[in-house]
């Protein structure tokens, strides 16, 4: 569509156009070929004016298609989770997760009791209560916590889930 209404546009610009930029006596302004131009340019901007009601009538309806589809594929997904969710056994939901187990990771850098500052440059984190390292550890889940290990760190806790996290930090407070 744009280009039919580039070349239209280009056509009535040279058609139209002086191009040495020298006057027309009154004479040759009445002559065959003016009044032909006239009506060339006539013509051209109904064309255009069509061209642009075709363009955006498609654009309105392009806009319609898409909310439909949208709506299709939320409805769907929609569906899909609640099968999911229905499908979830209620023993897998209410499991407790092991923080003990969860740690092993964690031990390999901070020590078998976290009394290691790991790769030498964190804190120790033997001590700490739950809720300083929930707050540490979810700060670097956002990226809101953290110095020199900061990025190793998003990589280790991006995995957690908030239950693997409470886990890990009482498992850390008891040590």
């Amino acid at each position: 569509m744009k280009i039919v209404l580039s070349v239209v546009l280009a056509m009535l610009i040279v058609g139209c156009s002086d191009e040495k930029g020298t006057q027309k006596s009154t004479q040759e302004s009445n002559t065959p070929q003016s009044v032909e131009k006239v009506a060339v340019k006539s013509d051209v901007q109904k064309v255009v004016k069509k061209v642009e009601n075709t363009e955006e009538k498609s654009v309105a309806q392009a806009v319609e298609k898409t909310k439909t589809v949208v709506a299709d594929v939320t409805k769907k997904v929609e569906e899909s989770a609640a099968k999911v969710k229905e499908s979830v056994p209620v023993a897998a939901a209410t499991s407790s997760v092991d923080g003990a187990k969860l740690f092993t990771v964690c031990s390999s850098c901070h020590g078998a009791h976290a009394e290691k500052k790991a790769l030498g440059k964190s804190q120790i984190m033997k001590g700490w209560d739950e809720t300083k390292t929930i707050t540490a550890l979810k700060g670097y889940k956002d990226g809101t916590y953290g110095g020199a290990m900061k990025a190793v760190m998003k990589g280790q806790v991006t995995k957690l889930s908030d239950d693997d996290i409470k886990a890990l930090a009482k498992y850390i407070s008891n040590l």
